[in-house]
């Protein structure tokens, strides 16, 4: 009996693992911006476009990790940091990343996806780590530009990350798969009360 019902859960749970993975319930998975942490200690996976002051990877200020970029130009020729991150169209995805404008002005940073501004900031004299996120929609190959200055000082950026947005409803499909797999189990346990119910007799 003990090992029917142990049985019974094994089927349930490993159908819950299954429905799981199925598209409905798409997870999160990988991170689809390359470097987003520049922990290759590069520029690698990024076009790098320093206008009117250099660009460098820096082990301090960090947010994560050992390494961080510094990607700020002057007012009059920002600099921009750039990445095509390949996604599939009409999914959602959700966009996230650490800035740090020094404590001085005149300082900006603006952030677009494809060419649709999604972020902008200007004076800020905060001189800590800041997150931002906001969700964005694929394309399949979609722009991701980061445009920022610091006359005075300094501009950081670290842990930028793109990721598939969850999704918070079932498709139908998926619930059809919920169905069946929720009638098996049910069938499943019918079965073996029934030869319990045999053998008592």
């Amino acid at each position: 009996m003990l090992l029917d019902r142990l049985k019974a859960v094994g089927v349930a749970t490993s159908l819950a693992f299954t429905l799981a993975a199925a598209p409905g319930f798409a997870a999160a998975g990988t991170n689809l911006v390359a470097n987003g942490g520049f922990e290759t200690g590069d520029f690698s996976g990024w076009t790098t476009n320093a206008v009117s002051y250099p660009q460098n990877i820096v082990s301090n200020p960090v947010r994560d990790g050992l390494f961080a970029a510094q990607i700020e130009g002057y007012a009059h020729g920002p600099n921009t940091l750039s990445q095509l991150v390949s996604t599939t169209s009409g999914q959602s995805y959700s966009l996230s990343f650490w800035y740090l404008q020094s404590a001085y002005v005149p300082n900006g940073l603006s952030v677009s996806w494809n060419g649709s501004n999604i972020f902008s900031s200007t004076n800020e004299l905060l001189g800590a780590y800041q997150q931002f996120s906001a969700t964005v929609l694929g394309s399949g190959s979609d722009a991701l530009v980061f445009t920022a200055y610091n006359d005075s000082s300094f501009t950081f950026l670290d842990a930028v990350s793109v990721f598939g947005a969850v999704s918070a409803v079932p498709e139908p499909a998926t619930w059809a798969m919920m169905i069946v797999g929720f009638g098996a189990a049910g069938s499943m346990a019918r079965r073996s009360r029934r030869n319990r119910m045999s053998l008592a007799v």
